[in-house]
């Protein structure tokens, strides 16, 4: 029912997420930089990169049903790591800061990562998606080759400016994230007004009792 209330859905919430990620701890230390997200978000005043990072994690859960309901050509692990994605985002911040906080974030990114890297080869096989999905490409090639930054700032970089590549990791993959819900928006068939009427209906239903 109403398949395209899923890519609206995540893109309402990857619109959310970065403003209310941007309003989290107004007086970050200087080093803010060298924090990983677990860390920051458990600054004074993290509450709201806690909930950014929710809507990021509610917005995957969305496109992965959205891609189901479109019968888009993707399936197995495509979804499974977007599903993944969606849960351990969140967690990475919802945990209390220390080593498995940074090591959930680690794998969010990874996972999300990976799903953007098989969506792109999936829709670029199709040849009625291919052109739309060469945006999302770009950003898988971007978001693996953070990746490998991380990886290198995690090991012999000591953790220099961890903070800075985990975020740009992630805007990476929000954006990713928002290029394949215009996909499922552009697969999905358009909601009939009759499918909208009824929505209403069973609201009045509801308010009336």
């Amino acid at each position: 029912m109403l398949p395209r209330l899923y890519p609206l859905t995540a893109g309402a919430g990857l619109l959310v997420a970065p403003v209310a990620i941007a309003a989290g701890p107004v007086s970050a230390p200087a080093e803010a930089l060298e924090l990983t997200i677990g860390r920051f978000a458990a600054l004074p005043g993290g509450g709201a990169v806690t909930f950014g990072m929710l809507l990021v994690g509610l917005s995957c859960l969305a496109l992965a049903a959205g891609l189901r309901a479109v019968a888009a050509p993707v399936a197995g692990w495509s979804l499974r790591l977007l599903v993944a994605g969606g849960v351990a985002v969140p967690a990475a911040a919802a945990l209390p800061a220390g080593v498995p906080a940074d090591m959930v974030t680690v794998l969010a990114l990874t996972g999300l990562a990976g799903a953007i890297a098989l969506l792109a080869r999936r829709f670029g096989e199709d040849e009625h998606r291919r052109a739309s999905a060469r945006p999302l490409e770009w950003l898988a090639l971007g978001a693996g080759g953070g990746l490998a930054v991380l990886t290198y700032m995690s090991l012999p970089g000591h953790g220099a400016m961890i903070g800075l590549v985990e975020w740009s990791v992630l805007a990476i993959e929000v954006a990713a994230l928002a290029v394949i819900a215009v996909l499922v928006w552009r697969a999905a068939p358009a909601t009939s007004w009759s499918a909208w009427r009824g929505v209403f209906a069973w609201r009045a239903v509801f308010l009336r009792r």
